[in-house]
């Protein structure tokens, strides 16, 4: 009895590459997204999937890419210090729609090359502010660490307090601080629960950039 012929694998193109995983990074995170589970996902061989991406690296700078492309650059003002708000907020927006690339970017070692005129317009409008470039540098890590670190708290907090069933220990130590030891902890207890809640980013960020647009050189 003769074999049964086989059929020629899947064919995949790169495009169904990138939405396949973004679709796992979307639904299981960052950590979940590797060569073996995508090429799962798609039905075809981890080797099939070279043949668009070397790496798992190029895999994430593409997928990066591919979430900037997606995004409508803002209308910048031309004050420099309104432009770089305008900037940081549309860097914002867009990360808190896709909590996987925050997690891929705390790793510290990719970057989605399109975004690189967010950078440079940054830095400029920094310079234009009486910066020197290398200041510049430093002050852009600065607000771009705020930026991703309150998501990241955002994301965190999102997740755990949807699961929690009871008061937040943190909420509970600050409401039932002692008034004796801690006095400005216990006036403030009540409020801290709406504070979180209301959480003003653009007012946070505005103070992170007065400080860093103060007289004199910025530390770092």
């Amino acid at each position: 009895m003769s074999q049964a012929r086989r059929g020629r694998p899947p064919q995949i193109s790169r495009d169904a590459v990138l939405e396949a995983a973004e679709r796992l990074a979307t639904r299981h995170g960052a950590d979940a997204l590797t060569m073996r589970r995508l090429a799962v996902e798609l039905g075809v061989s981890p080797m099939a999937l070279y043949r668009h991406v070397p790496d798992k690296d190029a895999l994430l700078v593409a997928l990066l890419d591919r979430q900037v492309a997606v995004l409508h650059r803002p209308r910048l003002p031309r004050d420099p210090r309104a432009r770089l708000a305008v900037i940081f907020r549309w860097l914002y927006d867009g990360l808190d729609d896709r909590p996987w690339v925050v997690d891929l970017l705390t790793r510290g070692d990719l970057i989605a090359p399109s975004v690189v005129w967010a950078m440079e317009d940054i830095l400029a409008a920094f310079t234009r502010l009486g910066l020197t470039a290398h200041q510049a540098v430093d002050a852009y890590l600065t607000a771009w660490r705020f930026t991703v670190g309150t998501l990241v708290i955002r994301h965190a907090s999102r997740r755990t307090l949807a699961k929690l069933e009871h008061e937040p220990v943190q909420m509970r130590v600050v409401r039932t601080a002692d008034a004796g030891a801690t006095p400005l902890l216990a006036e403030t207890g009540p409020y801290w629960a709406q504070a979180r809640a209301e959480y003003d980013y653009d007012a946070g960020l505005r103070a992170v950039l007065n400080g860093l647009l103060t007289p004199g050189k910025p530390s770092g």
